[in-house]
């Protein structure tokens, strides 16, 4: 035999015996007992307004986002109140003095349509007090399908606007 192939062999040899391959004495496993937990159930009540009656509605959800904008700092939070359903992107618009457009992204996440979808936006003061509302809505919201909404603020200077809240909500 040649002495390359068999320093390689021994090489071999050492390494297999070394590692406990051919050990004679097994390893010690340790094993875990088995853990069983188990969560009280939280029960959630919905508005009747949140379903149609016969259909099976799903827990809500709350996503919180806040968003520094525009020269005035605004600050703006995200609830969905339907699990299927989620705002991809918004943003604000202010084309002149006292105007202000949220536009944004809906997507429905589900795997069934969705027959009527709300996008409502709070207008808040520096206080937190709400001003006033808007929404805009859409129907039959196809699984996968996304949609483009616009809402402006309705009121007559929103320059009192603080902050806002955008839910969007299966009516």
């Amino acid at each position: 035999m040649k002495p390359l192939t068999l320093f390689l062999l021994l090489v071999f040899i050492v390494v297999i015996f070394s590692s406990g391959c051919l050990s004679d004495t097994p390893q010690k496993k340790l094993a875990a007992p088995p853990v069983t937990t188990t969560n009280p159930p939280i029960p959630i009540t919905l508005p009747p307004s949140a379903s149609i009656p016969g259909t099976p509605v799903q827990s809500p959800t709350l996503t919180p986002a806040v968003t520094v904008t525009s020269e005035e700092v605004l600050v703006s939070e995200t609830e969905n109140d339907a699990p299927n359903l989620r705002i991809l992107k918004y943003h604000e618009e202010r084309p002149e003095v006292g105007k202000l457009t949220i536009t944004g992204i809906a997507k429905n996440d589900g795997k069934t349509i969705v027959p009527h979808v709300e996008v409502q936006i709070k207008f808040y003061d520096a206080n937190k007090n709400v001003i006033i509302s808007s929404k805009d809505t859409t129907d039959n919201f196809d699984p996968g399908e996304t949609w483009g909404f616009t809402i402006a603020y309705p009121g007559p200077d929103s320059r009192k606007v603080k902050s806002y809240q955008v839910i969007i909500t299966q009516v």
